[in-house]
C-alpha cells in the first residue's frame, strides 16, 4: 500500500511499534525510538494507545545508560486467543494459543477418514469447538483463526488445489469467518513455516535474515521462500509449490497433480516408504521402522536413504540457484531422525558457483506451519487495531 495520508502513516507507525515490541520485548520507549527512527512524542503517544487498549504492559526497569532506568514494555499476551489449524493430507492438527502464538493452551488432532470436503470441514469445526471450551476469559476473546494448508493457496486465500485430497477452489476462509465471527488467515504451510522460522532465527541480536528458503517435507513437499524480507508468492500465489517441479523426465508414474517426475514423487514421506517397500524383503509401515533399519546398517534400507538424499540434493540445488538465498532450512522427519546424514546431503549438492551453502535442519520441525498460522492470526488482529487507531482503545 502506498502511504499518502496522515492516517495511513499513523496506522503504519502503530503497527511498526507493536510489531517491534512483539519481536523484541522487553523493550524501552527509547529503544523503540532508536530502532524505528520515530521521535519521542510519537512513540509515547502510540505506546499509550496500546497500553489503553490493554495490549501492552509496563514491566521492570531496564539498565540505565546514564540517567533514570527506563521502563520496559511487553505485550499482554493473555488479552486474547487465536486458533491455528494445520490441514495436512492425512490429518488435521489444531491448537489454541495466546496472542504470542507460542503458548499453547489446548490441542486437538484427528485423522482424515473421508477426504470429501464436507466431511473434513465437519470434523474440523468439531475440533475447533472443543478447543474453544478451553479458552480462558480475556478482554478480546478469540481474535482470529490461522490455517496452514498443505496445498496450493492463491493470493485471495482460496484453496485452489490439494491434489491428494482432490480439493479444488475451496473457500474455507469464508466458511470459518461466518461460523466463528473472526478474521481468518489462510496460507500454504511452507510460507507459514518460513515466517515462523525467520522469527526464530531473528530472535537474537544480529540482523534478521533477508533471504531464506524453508522446505517442508511430509506427505507433500512445500517451500517458504523469503526474499528482501518478504514472502515470495508469485503472480497467483503459487511460487512455493516446489514439490511439483520436475526432476526426472523419464518417470513413468503420474504424480497426483497430473504431471510426471515431480520432486514429491521421490522425497515425500509416502514416496520414501513406497520405495522402501519395493526393495526391502519385509514391509515397513512407518518412517520410524525405516529409521530403525538404517540405524542397524541394513544395506537395503541405506539404499533407500541414499536415494532420498540424492533426489533431495537435486531439489535443494535448484532452489539455491534460482533464489540465491542466505540459508536453507529443512523440515524432514527422516532427516531429523538421522541428522548425521546432513553432511552426506551437502556432498551430493552440486554448487560450482557458491561452492557452499548454509543448510540446516529446522528446530521447529512439524510445528513450524501451525505456529506460523497462530502468529499470522495474531498479527492480523494487531494490524486491524492499528488501522482503527484511537478506536482501538
Amino acid at each position: 500500500m502506498k502511504i499518502t495520508q496522515t492516517k495511513d502513516i499513523r496506522a503504519s507507525n502503530r503497527w511498526e511499534i507493536m510489531g517491534l515490541v512483539l519481536r523484541h520485548w522487553p523493550i524501552s520507549r527509547a529503544d523503540i525510538c532508536r530502532r524505528t527512527g520515530l521521535n519521542k512524542a510519537t512513540v509515547s503517544t502510540i505506546v499509550k494507545e496500546w497500553l489503553d487498549a490493554g495490549l501492552l504492559r509496563e514491566t521492570e526497569l531496564g539498565r540505565s545508560e546514564g540517567g533514570r532506568k527506563p521502563i520496559l514494555l511487553k505485550p499482554r499476551e493473555e488479552a486474547g486467543c487465536t486458533v491455528a489449524l494445520d490441514l495436512d493430507i492425512r490429518r488435521v492438527r489444531a491448537i489454541l494459543t495466546d496472542l504470542s502464538g507460542e503458548k499453547v493452551l489446548a490441542r486437538e488432532q484427528f485423522s482424515i477418514q473421508d477426504p470429501d470436503f464436507p466431511q473434513v470441514y465437519s470434523q474440523l469445526c468439531q475440533g475447533v469447538d472443543r478447543l474453544l471450551k478451553h479458552m480462558p476469559p480475556s478482554r478480546y476473546g478469540l481474535v482470529g483463526v490461522g490455517v496452514a494448508v498443505h496445498g496450493v493457496v492463491d493470493l485471495s486465500g482460496l484453496i485452489r488445489f490439494i491434489p491428494r485430497l482432490g480439493w479444488r477452489n475451496v473457500d474455507l476462509r469464508s466458511l470459518l469467518e461466518e461460523r466463528y465471527g473472526v478474521p481468518v488467515a489462510i496460507d500454504n504451510d511452507g510460507n507459514l513455516a518460513a515466517l515462523a522460522q525467520r522469527e526464530l532465527m531473528g530472535a537474537g541480536t544480529g540482523p534478521a535474515l533477508q533471504s531464506l528458503a524453508v522446505v517442508n517435507i511430509g506427505e507433500s513437499i512445500s517451500a517458504g521462500l523469503i526474499t528482501g524480507g518478504e514472502v515470495l508468492r508469485g503472480f497467483h500465489g503459487f511460487a512455493n509449490a516446489i514439490g511439483h517441479h520436475t526432476i526426472n523426465f523419464d518417470e513413468p508414474a503420474q504424480c497426483s497433480c497430473g504431471k510426471y517426475g515431480c520432486w514429491e514423487q521421490y522425497c515425500s514421506d509416502s514416496a520414501v516408504l513406497a520405495y522402501a517397500n519395493a526393495v526391502l524383503p519385509g514391509p515397513v509401515s512407518s518412517l520410524e521402522e525405516l529409521v530403525d533399519l538404517i540405524r542397524r546398517q541394513d544395506p537395503l534400507a541405506k539404499q533407500v536413504m541414499d536415494r532420498f538424499l540424492t533426489y533431495l540434493a537435486v531439489g535443494l540445488t535448484n532452489i539455491i540457484f534460482i533464489f540465491d538465498c542466505q540459508a536453507v532450512v529443512i523440515s524432514s522427519e527422516l532427516l531429523s531422525a538421522l541428522p548425521y546424514y546432513l553432511p552426506e546431503l551437502m556432498r551430493k549438492m552440486v554448487l560450482p558457483i557458491t561452492h557452499t551453502e548454509k543448510v540446516e535442519l529446522s528446530r521447529l520441525g512439524k510445528s513450524g506451519a501451525i505456529l506460523g498460522a497462530a502468529r499470522q492470526a495474531a498479527c492480523q488482529f494487531f494490524q486491524e487495531l492499528a488501522n482503527q487507531g484511537e478506536a482501538a482503545g
